[in-house]
């Protein structure tokens, strides 16, 4: 008899009400539910009364003290002491709880399949379910159980990361934000394109970075190229001429903008003048007046005497007065007033000596005015004798380049000869190569082997149409002898294509022709060659007298495919070439392409040889 598997710890009784009702696979029933949650029972609990509540449901409803059961007064069968909830008068209902634990449920997630009983959903799935729907603790945004630590680590916009240049925490939402202010964020140099250069240190960098552009020093004229450093004496050099014209042009906008508001402060100077020597004549004829008025009729000159000790300003200033009026009235005034004159005076000769102040200042500021004029002017003398003789420099400058362009343009044309020079004897070295590698290859007593390697892409070219036909080195009978090639359809040519390996033999030009006998009138043999052994089989024509042989090798080293023919003499192809090479002659069903495709050994390492031997009886 199989042991029960233990129920939960009760440590869940006390944090968790009822299972949700819409786990239940089958129908519902009423004596499952809680009557205080009204969901399925999780640890039930039965009352006096004979109604059933969740622990947790139970223990929350006693917990500030007796209470009245609900489910009595609704079913209307409430009497008192047996529907009072209280501690202590409730007892665990075990078998309750097997009857709701062997329930069964499925998964109400969307997604999952998860199947069992009430209990296996309690102990191994609630809340573990990898399709449960959950609030992200940061960012609140609903995601699965599953998806937590991706989305914690890759999609959260208020997860917290380090960054990896100074190894500061901050936001997700804030990475731009950081990387603008990080100190050891890597910046480009615009100059020297230097990279990965922090931050805090990239002011520094452009100090000394002499490929870093600055604006020129003239930008405040006009100038507006941005320079590396280290050529901003050279920009100055070569453009002196633009940057004095620029200082030129500014300077007569400050002078013309100073004569347009200079005669401005000239005339209001001038009325200014006009109206302190108008308070002059007032304030010396009323210091005459109350001069007369205090000490009686003035003699011959008083009035002279009696204000020059006022009148302490330039000659300019003292004007002739009109005689004082006839004041013999005012003889009989009360003494009363006669402190008052001297207190008037005084002020008057106060207000007098501030007039006369103004006066010099204007006239002081007039003649800086004058002199920052002259100033002026001289420098744009000055700045006129630069121009000109900038310009004479740039003019030397200019012919002096136009002679430097001739010269490179003559160079220039050298070059092109030297190099066409070196193109010829390149070609010269490539042809002097190519015969040292055909010489290199070349045998002279009629026996020549040929090594093809890559044989499958060659084959591949082949049947693309790419290079049906491959050309042998040349080979000779002897050092004076007939000079002569070999020529494979790798997908055969004629009645052999695409079916048969086809191989032809080929007679060449060469320097002893006029020394030898024509037609070509040899035995010749080709073979398609194993790296050793001599076993092979026999394929023979009976209407040749001697043989063609080729052979390629198996991996038992047992058979060869050999093939003769005899040069026809009346054939255009064994008379004495009149071009390079004569009309190719020979076996196109030489090997038949299946034996290749199907498993064999006469390829080894993607390299077939084929061997070609003349007889040189006779010569």
């Amino acid at each position: 008899m199989a042991t029960e598997e233990p129920s939960p710890p009760s440590s869940m009784e006390s944090n968790k009400p009822g299972f949700p009702k819409q786990i239940l696979a089958n129908k519902l029933e009423d004596k499952h539910l809680c009557n205080c949650c009204q969901k399925l029972l999780r640890r039930p609990f039965q009352a006096q009364c004979g109604h059933r509540f969740c622990s947790y449901c139970f223990n929350r409803t006693v917990r500030d003290g007796p209470q009245k059961c609900s489910a009595c007064i609704k079913e209307d069968i409430f009497e008192e002491p047996t529907s009072i909830l209280k501690q202590g008068c409730a007892f665990p209902d075990n078998a309750a709880r097997r009857e709701v634990e062997n329930l069964s449920v499925v998964c109400i997630n969307e997604g999952c399949t998860w199947k069992g009983n009430i209990k296996e959903y309690e102990l191994s799935h609630e809340g573990k379910c990898d399709y449960m729907i959950i609030p992200c603790p940061s960012c609140k945004e609903q995601i699965r159980f599953n998806e937590q630590e991706r989305h914690n680590e890759r999609e959260c916009p208020e997860r917290t990361l380090n960054c990896k240049y100074c190894k500061e925490p901050f936001h997700f939402k804030n990475i731009k934000a950081h990387d603008e202010i990080c100190p050891k964020y890597p910046m480009i140099c615009e100059g020297c394109a230097k990279k990965k250069i922090p931050r805090e240190k990239y002011v520094d960098h452009i100090k000394f970075c002499s490929k870093f552009r600055t604006p020129c020093r003239f930008h405040v004229v006009g100038c507006d190229m941005s320079v590396e450093k280290e050529r901003i004496h050279d920009h100055e050099r070569a453009c002196t001429y633009e940057h004095l014209n620029l200082l030129l042009h500014y300077i007569m906008g400050m002078k013309v903008s100073m004569e347009g508001l200079q005669p401005q402060g000239l005339e209001l100077a001038g009325h200014k003048l006009l109206e302190l020597h108008h308070s002059l004549r007032e304030l010396e004829a009323r210091v005459s007046q109350l001069s007369t008025t205090s000490t009686g009729p003035p003699v011959q000159g008083a009035t002279n005497s009696s204000s020059s000790p006022c009148l302490s300003g330039p000659p300019a200033l003292a004007l002739p007065l009109p005689p004082p009026p006839a004041l013999a009235p005012t003889l009989t005034v009360s003494t009363s007033f006669t402190p008052l004159p001297s207190s008037v005076g005084a002020a008057l000769e106060l207000q007098l000596h501030s007039e006369k102040t103004k006066v010099a200042e204007l006239g002081r500021r007039c003649t800086d005015l004058e002199v920052k004029a002259g100033m002026f002017e001289n420098v744009v003398c000055v700045l006129n004798r630069e121009v000109e003789r900038f310009a004479t420099t740039m003019e030397a400058s200019n012919r002096q380049h136009r002679l430097d362009q001739d010269k490179i343009e003559a160079l220039s044309n050298k070059v092109r000869q030297l190099e066409r020079t070196v193109g010829l004897k390149d070609l010269t070295v490539a042809e002097m190569e190519g015969r040292l590698r055909e010489i290199s290859g070349t045998t002279f007593d009629g026996v020549f082997i040929w090594r093809i390697s890559d044989f499958t892409k060659k084959r591949q070219d082949a049947i693309a149409g790419r290079a049906p036909a491959m050309f042998s080195p040349a080979f000779y009978t002897s050092k004076y002898g007939y000079k002569m090639c070999l020529r494979i359809y790798l997908n055969g040519d004629g009645t052999g294509r695409g079916s048969h390996l086809s191989l032809f033999f080929v007679v060449m030009r060469g320097l002893s022709d006029a020394l030898l006998k024509w037609p070509f009138n040899q035995k010749m043999v080709c073979l398609c060659l194993p790296a050793s052994g001599s076993g092979w089989s026999e394929r023979s024509h009976s209407h040749f007298a001697l043989q063609v042989t080729l052979m390629l090798l198996d991996q038992s080293n047992r058979e060869h495919i050999i093939d003769a023919f005899r040069p026809d003499v009346t054939s255009s192809s064994f008379q004495r070439p009149v071009s390079e090479m004569n009309i190719a002659s020979g076996c196109p069903l030489f090997c038949p392409l299946s034996k290749l495709d199907a498993k064999n050994s006469y390829i080894r390492d993607d390299t077939i040889f084929i061997k070609a031997i003349v007889d040189l009886t006779g010569l």
